[in-house]
């Protein structure tokens, strides 16, 4: 709300209203003619009748939470969201749908909300473990209430956001992957060196690029620039029910150019010389595209797109043959993260290369990393304080020596 003079005893009044569909924002404007307080009554009168065409719509009193959701997959998830998303929201949504799905969307308040929160703590877990819903778990929902809340307000279909008059769920975010220590790191590295090179590029490119598994298998030949040794990542492949994959995506829907290491590129050549040759020995059972540079880097035996799962069975074998700790392929994304910030590269540098949407997400996970970083800067300030103090005494005591 804001008013505005226009001239002598001439006053604007403009009052918002939410966002439209296209997400701009609505604006009712009224010109008055009077003194300020003139003003201010009629604005006061403005919003009050905005705020009543507002009530007088019939769309939120009719649609339910449960019609709002699937409204909402229509006319945003789908469109927008990767399948796998979208199944996890709609998995996450069944709990939702029993508790409040039955209420008008308008209708639902903080209470309910809060009730909603407390039931949830004496809820079993769905996956029949033993053990009731961690704080994690209840946030997740709270998550998924407040984002359909919010598009609802968006869409003009309430006001306000009651979820945002609750308190979230307090968590503690648990990074409890296990990476490689340096040594293991290096007895993995030279135990790698012996396996063929498909499983060498698995796994340097989940290291030295900290890719997820899925954006591992969705590389084609297109997206490896040799000569100026980046890896282009714009999609993403997931396991489909009854073994196939489908592409899509990136997680965050975003396209980043990777700077890769002489190494890896290096790896990446021998790997498609041989991959080269395994597709003219397979001749006419080939099913990929004639293109080289359409097909993926990791497919089956005759061309088709490789099944991201492939990568967790040989590395579990791999690991279990040679006795060494537990980890899956998302233990190599985070081994990334932590080589670099260890190493000193700066938090939005090290997000920007993992694909994550802001540093917030970065900094959450690896804020033990940061945490010990932020100590380190301590020792280094007390070590510039001391020397500035050291060397302010030297000039001093020279300074006496040469008035003597």
């Amino acid at each position: 709300m804001s008013i505005s003079q226009r001239g002598k005893g001439t006053w604007r009044i403009t009052v918002s209203n939410g966002y439209d569909q296209l997400g701009r924002q609505i604006r009712y404007t009224k010109t008055i003619h009077g003194s300020y307080k003139d003003a201010v009554t009629a604005e006061k009168l403005l919003t009050a009748e905005t705020a009543k065409r507002h009530r007088q719509q019939e769309a939120p009193q009719k649609m339910s939470l449960h019609d709002f959701f699937e409204y909402w997959l229509d006319n945003y998830a789908r469109p927008h969201l990767s399948n796998k998303t979208i199944e996890l929201y709609t998995y996450e949504f069944r709990r939702i749908d029993i508790a409040l799905g039955s209420k008008p969307i308008d209708k639902i308040e903080p209470r309910h909300i809060l009730k909603f929160y407390n039931n949830l703590r004496s809820c079993p877990r769905q996956d029949r473990r033993k053990g009731n819903l961690s704080p994690t778990s209840i946030r997740k929902y709270h998550t998924l209430l407040h984002l359909l809340f919010q598009r609802a307000m968006r869409w003009q279909l309430i006001f306000s956001n009651p979820v945002d008059k609750v308190d979230p769920p307090v968590y503690k975010y648990h990074n409890e992957k296990t990476i490689l220590d340096k040594e293991e790191t290096g007895r993995f590295l030279l135990l790698l060196k012996s396996e063929p090179l498909k499983h060498q590029a698995w796994c340097m490119l989940a290291i030295a690029l900290g890719l997820r598994r899925g954006e591992i298998f969705g590389l084609q030949w297109k997206h490896i620039d040799f000569a100026a040794k980046t890896v282009l990542i714009e999609q993403s492949s997931m396991a489909k029910k009854g073994g196939s994959v489908a592409i899509g995506p990136t997680k965050n829907r975003c396209t980043r150019l990777l700077s890769a290491p002489s190494s890896l590129m290096k790896l990446l050549a021998e790997y498609q010389s041989e991959y080269i040759e395994l597709r003219r020995t397979t001749a006419n059972k080939w099913k990929g595209p004639d293109s080289l540079q359409d097909n993926f880097l990791f497919t089956t035996w005759n061309g088709y797109p490789g099944c991201p799962s492939a990568m967790n069975t040989w590395l579990r074998r791999f690991v279990k043959a040679h006795g060494l700790p537990k980890i899956s392929p998302h233990s190599f994304r985070h081994m990334a993260a932590t080589y670099l910030i260890t190493a000193g590269i700066d938090i939005r540098t090290v997000a920007g290369k993992l694909g994550h949407a802001n540093s917030t997400t970065t900094q959450l996970v690896y804020s033990h990393l940061l945490r010990k970083a932020e100590h380190e800067t301590a020792d280094v300030m007390d070590s510039i304080l001391q020397k500035s103090l050291e060397d302010a005494r030297e000039e001093e005591n020279n300074s006496h020596k040469h008035q003597k």
